[in-house]
């Protein structure tokens, strides 16, 4: 049998799955700091407080589901690790 640690397309699948996670942060973190801003404007608050509070809410939001999403990939690498 091949081993599946030596496949090349292995390798791009964990690429592909670890570069998801970061694209997946990237996107929480800007729709927060966006909606933020957009609320700041609808609302005329006249300083960026809306901005700091939601887009701070937001990178957490993004950090906490980073952790849970590594996580989980890495129990399903053990898994496979261990079949």
């Amino acid at each position: 049998m091949e081993d599946k640690q030596n496949n090349p397309s292995s390798a791009l699948r964990k690429y592909g799955k670890y570069s998801s996670v970061v694209f997946q942060m990237l996107f929480i973190i800007g729709i927060s700091f966006w909606g933020g801003h957009q609320l700041d404007l609808y609302f005329e608050t006249g300083s960026n407080v809306l901005v700091l509070v939601i887009g701070l809410s937001g990178l957490c939001l993004s950090l906490y589901t980073t952790l849970k999403r590594l996580e989980i990939l890495n129990k399903e690498e053990e898994n496979a690790k261990q079949k």
